[in-house]
C-alpha cells in the first residue's frame, strides 16, 4: 500500500504539470497575438492621430489667410489701413504681404512686412514669384471675367511659396489680389509648434515627438520611424510625423508582451511551488504517519518483551519451581531490570506527550552532577553485568559547582543514551561515561563503539520518531522518542547536545549543561596563569 501511494504522488505531478504547462502554453500564444494587434491598433492610433493633427494644422492655415487676405475692393484702396489690417492678422511663417491693383494700363504693386510697415524695395525674385502667381488673374482682370474670391496656393516656387486672394467689386469682377510670401525655415518651426500643441491638446497623456518636414529623420540603430501624414493646402510636399518619444509601437507591445509573461511565468512558478509545497506537506505526512505507525508497532513489542519477562519468571517464583536463593536473586534482578526497561519507556511516551502540548514542567534544584550521574551509571550497569556489558566512569577535572538540574530528568536523559548505546553495541557492550568540568560548562559524554550514524543523517537523529534508514538499526527495536527527548531537556537546562559519530567506529553523545548561579546566571570562570 505504501508503495501504491507513492507511485500515486509521482503520478501526481505530471497530472498537474501538464495542464499547467499547456496552459502557459496557450497564454503564450495569446499573448503573441495580443503583441501582434498591439502593434496594429497602436499604427492605426497613430495614423488617425497624425491625420487630425495635419487636417487642424491646414485649417488653421487657411483661417488664418483668409482673416488676413479677405480684403474688399474699398479696402484695397484705403493703404493707410492696409499696413494695421495685416498687422492685426498675422499668418505663421509669412515673411511679407502684397496687394495688386489692377487698371486698364497698369497695376499698382505694393507690400507690408509683418509688422505692418509698407516696404519699398522689391526683392527680384520675390517679384518674379509674385508675377507668377497672379499672372491669370491679371487676364482675369482685362477680360473682365467674374470670380468667386477663394483662397489659392502657388507652390511653383518653392523659395517663395504664396497663399493668394483675388479681390472683386459689387459686381464680383477681379479687381487686384491680396497675397503672403511664405518663409520656408520660418513656418516650419511655426506649423511644428502648432502641431505639437494641437497634438498635446488632443492627447494630454502621451508622450510623442512632432516634427515636420520633407524628410524626417530616422532614430539611429533603433530602427523607429515617423508615422506621417502629407499637408494639404500648403507646403503639400511636406508631411507631418509622429513616433513615440520612448518607443516605437513594436517595441511597446514587446515590452508589454514580456511584462506579461513575467506575469504569467511567475503564476506558473508559484502554482507550480504550491503544488509542490503542497506535494511535500503530504509526503511529510504520509512519512509521519508511516513514523507513528513503526512507533505504534515498535512500542508494542518494546512493552511486550518485558512484560513477557516478568510473567514468566513471576509465575515461576509463584509455583514455586524455583527454590535455591540464587535462582531467586537472579529471577529477581531479572524482574527489577525488565520493571526498569518498562517504566523507562512509558516515561518517555509521557514526557514525549507533555512535550508535545507544552505542559511539561522541570523542577530545578542545586545538583551534584558528578554523583547524579555515577549513581544513574551504577543503577544501570547492575542488571546488565551478566549479558557482558561494561560501562566505565569516570569524572575530570575540578569539581563542578553544584547545578541547578532537574535530577529526574536528567538521569533519564543518561538513561536514554545509556540505553542507545547498548542496542546499538554491535557486539562491542564496552561504554564509558565521562563528566569533565571545563570553563563554564560541564560536559556528559557517553561513548559507544557500535554501528556508528551516517553523516547525513546525524542531524535528523533528534527528530521525532526518526529512525536512522540502516537496516541493522531497524533490526533493532525502538520507539524513535529517546534522542528528541534528550535534546528538548538539554536545550530546557539552557544546554545543548553535540555528535561525533564515525560508522563502524561507535557515537559520542555529549550533552554540555552551562554552570550557573543558585539565581540563575551564567558564571564564566578564568584560568589563573
Amino acid at each position: 500500500m505504501r508503495r501504491l501511494f507513492r507511485r500515486s504522488m509521482y503520478w501526481f505531478l505530471p497530472v498537474v504539470i501538464i495542464p499547467l504547462g499547456g496552459l502557459l502554453v496557450m497564454q503564450y500564444r495569446t499573448l503573441r497575438t495580443l503583441e501582434q494587434k498591439s502593434v496594429s491598433a497602436e499604427r492605426n492610433w497613430q495614423r488617425n492621430a497624425i491625420e487630425a493633427v495635419a487636417a487642424d494644422v491646414d485649417e488653421r492655415y487657411r483661417r488664418d489667410a483668409e482673416k488676413a487676405l479677405a480684403l474688399a475692393h474699398v479696402q484695397l484702396l484705403s493703404f493707410g489701413t492696409l499696413g494695421k489690417h495685416f498687422r492685426e492678422h498675422p499668418v505663421p511663417g509669412a515673411r511679407r504681404f502684397f496687394t495688386l491693383e489692377f487698371n486698364d494700363k497698369h497695376y499698382v504693386s505694393r507690400m507690408w512686412s509683418t509688422n505692418g510697415i509698407e516696404t519699398k524695395g522689391h526683392d527680384w525674385s520675390e517679384a518674379e514669384a509674385i508675377k507668377l502667381a497672379t499672372m491669370g488673374w491679371s487676364m482675369a482682370y482685362k477680360w473682365g471675367r467674374v470670380a468667386q474670391p477663394a483662397l489659392q496656393v502657388d507652390e511653383r516656387d518653392r523659395k517663395h511659396r504664396i497663399i493668394l486672394r483675388p479681390v472683386v467689386d459689387e459686381s464680383m469682377r477681379v479687381v487686384g489680389v491680396a497675397g503672403v510670401i511664405l518663409d520656408a525655415k520660418w513656418a516650419q518651426k511655426k506649423i511644428a509648434g502648432i502641431a505639437a500643441g494641437n497634438f498635446k491638446e488632443r492627447f494630454p497623456k502621451r508622450a510623442m515627438t512632432v516634427r515636420v518636414g520633407d524628410d524626417l529623420p530616422r532614430m539611429t540603430g533603433m530602427g523607429r520611424e515617423f508615422i506621417t501624414q502629407p499637408l494639404g493646402f500648403v507646403f503639400t510636399d511636406w508631411r507631418v510625423g509622429i513616433r513615440d518619444a520612448c518607443a516605437s509601437p513594436e517595441e511597446l507591445a514587446a515590452s508589454s508582451f514580456r511584462h506579461n509573461m513575467m506575469w504569467s511565468g511567475g503564476a506558473f512558478m508559484v502554482l507550480l511551488g504550491a503544488i509542490g509545497l503542497a506535494g511535500g506537506a503530504v509526503a511529510r505526512q504520509a512519512r509521519l504517519s508511516q513514523m507513528k505507525s513503526d512507533f505504534v508497532s515498535n512500542v508494542s513489542h518494546e512493552l511486550r518483551t518485558p512484560l513477557s519477562s516478568i510473567r514468566v519468571f513471576g509465575e515461576y517464583m509463584r509455583l514455586g519451581r524455583v527454590t535455591k536463593e540464587e535462582k531467586i536473586r537472579e529471577y529477581g534482578e531479572y524482574i527489577e531490570a525488565e520493571s526498569r526497561r518498562l517504566t523507562q519507556l512509558i516515561n518517555n511516551i509521557l514526557d514525549f506527550s507533555k512535550i508535545e502540548s507544552a505542559e511539561k514542567n522541570y523542577r530545578f534544584c542545586a545538583t551534584d552532577v558528578v554523583e547524579l550521574v555515577e549513581q544513574t551509571v551504577a543503577g544501570f550497569e547492575m542488571p546488565l553485568r551478566e549479558a557482558g556489558v561494561t560501562i566505565a566512569f569516570s569524572a575530570s577535572g575540578p569539581p563542578p559547582p553544584p547545578l541547578q538540574l532537574d535530577k529526574d530528568a536528567i538521569a533519564q536523559v543518561l538513561v536514554n543514551l545509556l540505553d542507545n548505546a547498548v542496542k546499538y553495541s554491535n557486539g562491542n557492550k564496552n561504554i564509558d561515561v565521562t563528566v569533565v568540568s571545563a570553563g563554564d560548562a560541564v560536559r556528559i559524554s557517553v561513548r559507544d563503539r557500535g554501528i556508528g550514524i551516517p553523516a547525513l543523517e546525524r542531524k535528523k537523529i533528534f527528530d521525532k520518531f526518526y529512525r536512522v534508514g540502516s537496516g541493522l538499526v531497524h533490526d533493532v527495536k525502538g520507539s524513535g522518542l529517546g534522542l528528541s527527548i534528550v535534546e528538548h531537556v538539554a536545550k530546557a537546562h539552557g544546554g545543548h547536545v553535540e555528535v561525533d559519530s564515525e560508522l563502524g567506529a561507535g557515537s559520542t553523545f555529549t550533552i554540555v549543561l552551562p554552570v550557573r548561579t543558585a539565581d540563575g546566571a551564567v558564571t564564566m570562570t578564568q584560568e589563573l596563569a
